[in-house]
């Protein structure tokens, strides 16, 4: 018999032991790391026999901007095996997205959590690209050590 991509969703999500919510077919959930927090959702579209997992990155690319990164975007797209990254032009929305055609019912578990672990491996591979691309250089926090700047003074 076979299942509901809504229930094989669940089940991933579950056994992830992520929370999220979902209204319908669409489950939106916030992954971390010690750089951002990526929000993430998986759409399973059962009657298009597609499943479409996006994970977005927490910054909105300005109009000024939107060359110089779709130019950059395209770089790494063009270096993608699966997947592509995309800006909605209207709001700035950068994302990266995997779709997946389902076949009439061909996904399980596996599938939908090999889908996931792309998305979310992708955006943290590319964020330092991505965050200097937008804001021209590299991201660096400083820290002062006190030892440091006492030996100094």
């Amino acid at each position: 018999m076979k299942r509901n991509m809504i229930d094989i969703v669940e089940t991933v999500l579950d056994d992830m032991e992520l929370h999220y919510g979902h209204d319908g077919m669409v489950f939106h959930f916030t992954m971390s790391d010690d750089r951002a927090d990526f929000p993430i959702s998986i759409v399973a579209l059962e009657e298009r026999d597609l499943l479409m997992t996006i994970g977005y990155f927490p910054i909105k690319v300005g109009q000024q901007h939107l060359d110089r990164m779709c130019r950059k975007l395209n770089d790494i797209n063009y270096s993608t095996t699966v997947g592509a990254f995309v800006i909605d032009p209207e709001d700035g929305d950068l994302s990266f997205r995997i779709t997946h055609n389902t076949d009439g019912g061909a996904v399980n578990e596996e599938t939908v959590k090999t889908c996931l672990l792309q998305v979310i491996a992708r955006l943290r591979d590319c964020y330092e690209d991505v965050m200097a691309t937008l804001y021209g250089g590299p991201q660096m926090s400083f820290m002062f050590s006190p030892e440091r700047n006492a030996a100094h003074s």
